[in-house]
């Protein structure tokens, strides 16, 4: 079964457990044993039916069961536990990689969880590496040194904290030891968070919620932002589950008692959004800096003659003409400025430079994806440049690059193993620069204040996370966490523990400003449930409902917006240009009228205006209107051509001949329907040499299509009927420029 599949039947029956339609749950989990021919749940599955048919028997007959709530409490988490293990069934097929981790898992470590916490506490606690190696058997492949011992141990470690789905009560003991333990490193709690908060996105254990809880609550720097991470993706997948387990929501109320943790739980909720844009990001970057910069390239080369540069020649130092090269590219360093202050931002523009760089063979373990960058890491001694001085320089700068996720910082390091050693020092050299500028910049941007490392812990980590689920070999084999609901505000676990009124003002204006129409509709309606009306919510509301080309809804909102007496000529403008989307042009040109007379002076309106007029063909006023305009902007061809269009269909051809004439002058690229216009006014006045050299060309141009230009002439049909051109010709000339189209 196909993990879609899969994963919907899960969603089936969560949603009958969710609406308390238990009869129904029950009979598809019956449908579940039939399909997977799994009887093993037989007993199971006859004992929660008998269990509730007691239930509804002591219901129907009006008996009081002060113990009836808390039955069905217990019958919904059965049901839904036993759905889990089904789903697991369901997957096996399609998860080859955790079938196989299982199975070494088996060999190396046993299936017996009793000796699998025995030998985790070895490797922690007790330090006998070699022995636990030796009984692990792994040294029966090939010789290797003490750091790849480690590493090999620490993964299988990880392994099983991910794959047991789980916990017993000594799992629940090793893991808070570990948690309260002051001699196991921050790391390596890191990844013991890491392993809990993947295994409970796999697969449902209220005892790994509250491990993660714990890890928060002992506040270790590092390890409790991981942590805390962790927990909100767990609520995000199993928010309609959590009230089923009473000791989970008393954890989190204990928790969230501390209120100096709710800046980092707004922190993380913005900071997923923002995951979320990545791939918009990724998009603009390679669209529109990555153009311009190739562009670029050969202009860097010829000036500062990169191709005859000598080994004896200063590789480092910056050149003063770089930034006037870039400033020769229009718009460059603003684009670069742009996704500058956007990576202070919390925004990913590293993805689609470092996706490349995770198909080195660290990144095929596993727990690779998740390890924190630290200095003393043995593997990174290795695997750095053998120059003791470049190692630090190199290391050292990765550790303070607060920009760059952790998984980034070691496809860095791991491909400066293949930079010649000759440009090792100058590509540090850039390096520390870029960083020196990206912090005087934090600076500036007022980023770099007592939290910046905290707040660099949960960016990097939720960038790390983002990279596994969309980069990993075998990311088919997860739900990717990214694309679960972030409707924050229509979720239980964030009105119950992390609602406030300015977090949700902060994820509406998020949606806003990144142009998630629909979310920020959504979010802003929800903010006026609490808050009441207020004039920006509509205003906000009906520009979503216009971007999304919603015009009815958004007419709607800004007619209420307009109650408030505030902004009162942009929402005027709104209304105008949503009326014209809708056609309303009576109702357009009424906005556009009073939204002028607060600024008489603004052109654009008054060209709306003749527009509204001209689509109610009241071409006599539009006209005068125009004439106006044309005081104004004499040389406009905005004002020109709609006036030139009256002419003619008020049958003055001989004006609009004079005004087509004009605007031929003055566009040097007149528009195929400039050509066009200007024929038929040619060939009313009896120009038809003229008038068919006009429609030649407006025909030759590529920009439209010649079936669209044929369509436009029979539309323009009754204008040259009324300029005089018999009816019988229409047909005629229409055809001829059919013949005119084919060469």
């Amino acid at each position: 079964m196909e993990r879609s599949e899969a994963n919907e039947k899960y969603r089936q029956l969560a949603g009958l457990v969710k609406n308390y339609e238990i009869k129904e749950a029950l009979d598809l989990l019956n449908r579940f044993q039939r399909i997977t021919d799994r009887y093993e749940f037989d007993d199971q599955i006859g004992n929660l039916t008998r269990t509730y048919r007691n239930l509804l028997h002591y219901a129907i007959d009006g008996s009081d069961d002060p113990q009836r709530e808390a039955i069905l409490t217990n019958l919904c988490q059965a049901i839904l536990t036993v759905g889990d293990d089904f789903r697991e069934i369901f997957l096996q097929p399609v998860t080859r990689l955790k079938n196989g981790y299982r199975r070494e898992i088996k060999h190396f470590f046993t299936d017996d969880p009793e000796t699998c916490i025995n030998r985790i506490e070895e490797y922690f606690f007790h330090g006998e590496l070699n022995k636990l190696f030796e009984e692990t058997e792994i040294s029966g492949t090939e010789p290797v040194n003490e750091t790849r011992r480690r590493s090999i141990l620490a993964d299988h470690i990880f392994r099983i904290l991910w794959l047991t789905l789980k916990y017993n009560d000594d799992y629940v003991r090793l893991v808070n030891r570990i948690n309260r333990s002051s001699q196991i490193p921050w790391y390596d709690k890191c990844m013991i968070v890491s392993a809990i908060t993947l295994g409970l996105l796999d697969y449902f254990d209220p005892r790994k919620f509250l491990l993660l809880i714990g890890f928060v609550e002992s506040r270790e720097e590092q390890v409790y932002q991981r942590a805390l991470i962790g927990l909100i993706l767990a609520m995000l997948r199993y928010d309609n589950r959590l009230h089923l387990y009473p000791e989970i929501p008393s954890g989190l109320k204990a928790m969230t008692a501390d209120e100096n943790l709710l800046p980092e739980v707004e922190l993380i909720l913005l900071q997923l959004l923002q995951a979320r844009e990545t791939e918009k990001i990724t998009r603009e970057f390679e669209t529109e800096v990555l153009p311009e910069m190739q562009k670029m390239m050969p202009k860097i080369e010829d000036k500062l003659q990169l191709n005859d540069l000598t080994e004896d020649e200063s590789l480092e130092g910056k050149n003063p003409g770089w930034k006037d090269m870039i400033e020769e590219v229009p718009g460059l360093f603003e684009k670069i400025e742009k996704f500058s202050r956007l990576q202070m931002e919390g925004g990913d523009v590293f993805m689609s430079t470092f996706a490349q760089l995770k198909r080195f063979d660290f990144f095929t373990q596993i727990s690779n994806w998740f390890i924190p960058f630290y200095i003393e890491n043995p593997e990174l001694q290795e695997m750095t440049a053998s120059q003791e001085d470049i190692r630090y320089r190199l290391l050292d700068s990765l550790g303070k690059a607060f920009y760059i996720c952790n998984s980034d910082k070691y496809s860095f390091a791991i491909n400066f193993r293949a930079i010649p050693d000759q440009q090792r020092s100058m590509i540090l050299t850039n390096f520390e620069a870029e960083f020196a500028q990206m912090k005087e910049l934090a600076s500036e941007e007022q980023i770099l204040d007592q939290s910046i490392s905290s707040n660099a812990v949960y960016i990097q980590y939720i960038q790390d996370l983002y990279r596994f689920f969309k980069l990993y070999q075998h990311r088919g084999e997860f739900d990717d966490v990214f694309q679960l609901q972030m409707m924050f505000c229509k979720l239980n676990f964030y009105n119950d523990y992390f609602y406030r009124p300015a977090l949700a003002e902060r994820i509406a204006a998020f949606h806003f400003e990144k142009n998630n129409y629909s979310q920020a509709i959504e979010a802003y309606q929800l903010l006026m449930e609490k808050n009441g009306p207020q004039h920006e919510y509509f205003e906000k509301i009906g520009y979503c409902y216009q971007k999304a080309e919603r015009y009815p809804e958004a007419i709607e909102y800004y007619k209420k917006a307009e109650l408030f007496d505030s902004d009162r000529q942009w929402i005027l403008k709104k209304l105008g240009w949503c009326s014209i989307k809708v056609m309303n042009y009576t109702e357009a040109l009424r906005y556009f009228r009073d939204a002028a007379e607060l600024q008489p002076d603004d052109l654009t309106l008054q060209l709306q205006i003749g527009q509204c007029l001209l689509h109610l063909k009241d071409y006599d006023q539009a006209l005068h209107h125009y004439l106006k305009l044309r005081f104004f902007a004499p040389e406009n061809l905005k004002v020109l051509r709609p006036a030139a269009w009256c002419h003619f269909l008020l049958g003055q051809p001989q004006q609009a001949l004079e005004l087509y004439a004009e605007i031929l002058s003055l566009d040097s690229n007149p528009s195929v329907y400039d050509l066009m216009n200007a024929g038929h006014v040619n060939l009313c006045l009896g120009n038809r040499k003229e008038a068919f050299s006009l429609y030649r060309q407006s025909l030759s141009r590529p920009s439209v299509a010649r079936e669209e230009l044929i369509a436009a002439f029979s539309e323009d049909a009754p204008g040259l009927i009324k300029n005089g051109i018999p009816p019988s010709e229409i047909p005629l000339i229409k055809d001829y420029l059919k013949f005119l189209a084919d060469f």
